[in-house]
């Protein structure tokens, strides 16, 4: 049995030359039973804040490059585990950033 696993953030604005963009962070994965272990799959990218801007994702050269993380782990823990993966995965994201705007109110 797969268990299917999806989370994301909007970590605030950075101003670009182009203009404001918000600044995402995105997990999604599965914890794999019939293996025990969980995979994740950690992304980052800019999009337009604009409202009237059609939307579409880009990256900057100072974003850190997209991971995916495998773990052994047992189903009770899975879920524990993939929050604490995306609350680091956060931290390095925002840590890569130039200064954000309106940032978020996660720990």
């Amino acid at each position: 049995m797969l268990s299917a696993i999806e989370t994301s953030e909007i970590l605030g604005t950075v101003d670009l030359p182009n203009g404001t963009s918000e600044l995402c962070a995105t997990a999604s994965g599965r914890f794999d039973e019939t293996h025990g272990r969980l995979v994740l799959k950690l992304n980052s990218y800019l999009r337009p804040a604009d409202l009237l801007t059609r939307e579409r994702h880009f990256r900057a050269d100072w974003l850190p490059a997209n991971e995916t993380i495998t773990e052994t782990v047992d189903r009770p823990e899975s879920g524990d585990l993939a929050r604490e993966i995306f609350r680091r995965w956060v931290r390095k994201v925002r840590d890569a950033a130039p200064r954000l705007h309106s940032e978020s109110f996660s720990p």
